[in-house]
């Protein structure tokens, strides 16, 4: 699967990162297996780096779906990265449709920038 994560518990972050052809079924599994891991607190960070994403095969209504089923608390930061224009916006759009669910979501072109608003 070309998405993981690794929940740091002493800086309170979640980072995920996809990479490659990325799928809705990689979505979908990505989101179950954060949600189901004993060490996911809802309140932490995230750190999403979708840099390394060479093809997004993922279906708008996935997208859609997925950008209205939140399992982050509402207000918890997170950041997501994408250097390509394409997945930077699709990444906005998520960001948007997210907000109306009490998402806070920055979206940036660089790690370094998305660190910085995480307070990291």
């Amino acid at each position: 699967m070309p998405a993981t994560y690794l929940i740091d518990v002493e800086r309170k972050l979640v980072i995920s990162r996809a990479w490659g052809v990325v799928t809705d079924d990689d979505v979908l599994e990505h989101n179950r297996m954060l949600r189901a891991d004993p060490l996911f607190d809802p309140a932490y960070r995230q750190l999403v780096d979708m840099s390394g994403i060479t093809e997004d095969l993922v279906d708008i209504k996935t997208k859609r779906d997925v950008s209205q089923n939140q399992f982050f608390e509402p207000g918890a930061r997170r950041a997501w990265v994408s250097s390509d224009d394409f997945s930077f916006g699709m990444a906005r759009m998520y960001a948007v449709a997210a907000e109306s669910q009490g998402q806070t979501i920055g979206v940036f072109r660089q790690r370094s920038e998305a660190e910085e608003w995480l307070g990291l």
